[in-house]
């Protein structure tokens, strides 16, 4: 899993919709692997398949837990920093909170994908970043 979220660039451009929309859309082909990963190609299985694993061992095993967590936290630092330079830049208003516009956006992926099952493509991530900076924006 770190291998990866370590392919995925993080940057930001001076525009936070499209390095967010892009981002998201690279953790979404991410997850996407993820969940095929140890499955025979074309199965089309819908199950959360690598994800889901990684979440229950986290849940049950404090070691793996840390491990889950400090790989997230390295990883999502990149992210509220790209949302803290917005936010400098005049992009989003000085009250907007970088933590909690990234749970709206990471929560969500992570939430469909072993709960709903619903479909994650770039059509949902552009119109789940739209809602995010919604109330974010100036």
């Amino acid at each position: 899993m770190t291998r990866l979220q370590d392919e995925v660039p993080v940057e930001y451009t001076g525009d936070v919709r499209a390095d967010l929309t892009r981002y998201l859309n690279e953790i979404v082909n991410g997850l996407h692997r993820a969940r095929a990963a140890g499955r025979p190609a074309g199965s089309g299985a819908a199950s959360a398949g690598l994800v889901a694993e990684i979440a229950a061992a986290a849940a049950r095993h404090a070691d793996i837990g840390a491990a889950v967590q400090a790989m997230f936290a390295r990883r999502n630092a990149l992210v509220l920093r790209l949302l803290e330079r917005a936010r400098g830049s005049g992009e989003l208003k000085p009250e907007a909170d970088p933590v909690v516009i990234f749970d709206q956006l990471a929560g969500a992926l992570y939430y469909r994908l072993p709960v709903t099952g619903q479909p994650m493509d770039a059509e949902y991530v552009d119109r789940l970043v739209a809602s995010a900076l919604g109330g974010a924006a100036p």
